[in-house]
């Protein structure tokens, strides 16, 4: 693939916030997804998954930045005319005013200050994972999650052609609500979800290939470094449902599933999907 500009391909600048990328990135995925019409080349797709893949990951996108930064403009043969300074013109003696106060002053600054700070303190609470994680190890594969998450293991009585491998939710839930089997129906998903919540299932399917067998078609976050299948649903006002599906390198007799519904505003859908990307990421099949 011919290199790309990330930033053009998502539409942002380079001053983009890592939950402006996000959003971006969703909304060009939501526009190009065959559901919608879009007539979205595979390549394209693909431009779209390597933008993302370089600016939603700190590190690469520090090194693209650093490998790509803006040539300096080279100087003019001319050298520029220097302007001839001018006294400032006098100005009528004024009674003082409060603002002639260093204290007034210092003051002004330091609440301007406390503003910006509580202003980045806020866009750092939606701009990502930023929790500590926490390791998995399956039978199946292996990922990290956010220690703050839950995580419930399969119900080992599923038949192999059909587990759940483990339920993920960002809340508290009771022994008893927990999706970890096939034969039952999870409870949290669209609105039924409390807001600001995320609910992950990972299941396993064995017994012949994959039902979407070109997963590059539908290009999203891949999983455990492979293309995979993606599908992203508008399910309610404040909720959307983001389903992948992988047939693990060297296993093309069986194939993961993740679903994740996620509730909530805008800011925390683009927080709470990219704890989940970050989780996809981190897949290692066994």
């Amino acid at each position: 693939m011919a290199e790309i500009d990330p930033y053009a391909v998502l539409g942002v600048p380079r001053t983009a916030t890592r939950a402006e990328v996000a959003r971006a990135y969703r909304n060009v995925v939501k526009r190009s997804h065959p559901d919608t019409g879009a007539t979205t080349s595979p390549a394209q797709m693909a431009r779209i998954s390597e933008a993302w893949r370089i600016l939603g990951d700190p590190v690469r996108r520090a090194r693209w930045d650093r490998e790509h930064s803006p040539m300096a403009a080279p100087p003019d043969w001319t050298a520029p005319s220097m302007p001839i300074p001018r006294p400032a013109p006098a100005r009528p003696d004024a009674p003082p005013s409060r603002m002639d106060s260093g204290w007034v002053v210092a003051g002004i600054i330091g609440g301007v200050a406390l503003a910006v700070a509580a202003v980045m303190v806020a866009v750092a609470a939606f701009a990502g994972p930023a929790d500590t994680t926490r390791p998995f190890t399956g039978e199946s594969l292996t990922f990290s999650y956010p220690d703050s998450w839950l995580l419930s293991e399969g119900d080992r009585t599923d038949p192999p052609a059909h587990r759940v491998i483990a339920h993920l939710t960002s809340f508290g839930t009771g022994a008893d609500e927990r999706c970890t089997t096939v034969t039952v129906e999870c409870r949290w998903v669209a609105d039924g979800l409390p807001s600001g919540g995320a609910s992950v299932v990972i299941t396993e399917w064995a017994g012949g290939p994959p039902p979407v067998s070109d997963p590059e078609r539908h290009s999203g976050a891949p999983v455990g470094g492979q293309p995979a299948a993606f599908r992203l649903n508008q399910a309610t006002d404040d909720s959307i449902i983001a389903w992948w599906q992988l047939s693990p390198p060297g296993f093309p007799d069986r194939w993961i599933e993740i679903r994740a519904d996620v509730r909530g505003g805008e800011l925390e859908q683009t927080r709470l999907i990219g704890h989940v990307e970050a989780l996809l990421a981190s897949v290692e099949f066994r």
